[in-house]
């Protein structure tokens, strides 16, 4: 889940909401890449139910001396382990959308130190 900071810039009070579906009975979730519209809605109003839980967290307020990355990073990791969610950087977009070239980079220097450090060791054996 993301969560982009311009709605935190503005230093109001923040309630957070962690929602989460439960897909026994359908799934909430619409996979653009998988149904069209129509598909999505029929499956929608032909399944049993679409259940969820909904926990509404304490408000959170904006500490003085932090930054709206910072503010941001701390109530999305209070929603997270309120919901049980996964923690990422990035959302599920990533299976449809190109990966940006930012991040990529960040891939390969990580891969590249892993590669050269091993070949480090080899060396020197």
């Amino acid at each position: 889940m993301v969560f982009k900071k311009g709605s935190f810039e503005i230093g109001a009070t923040v309630y957070p909401v962690a929602i989460k579906y439960a897909p026994q009975f359908g799934d909430a979730f619409w996979d653009c890449s998988k149904y069209g519209i129509v598909t999505y809605l029929l499956r929608m109003m032909a399944s049993w139910a679409i259940a969820c839980s909904v926990c509404c967290l304490p408000p959170i307020i904006r500490e003085a001396d932090e930054d709206a990355v910072q503010f941001v990073n701390r109530v999305k990791s209070a929603t997270v382990r309120q919901g049980e969610f996964v923690d990422l950087l990035w959302d599920g977009g990533l299976k449809r959308e190109k990966m940006k070239d930012t991040c990529k980079e960040e891939k390969q220097k990580l891969y590249g130190k892993m590669i050269v450090g091993n070949h480090e060791d080899r060396s020197r054996s």
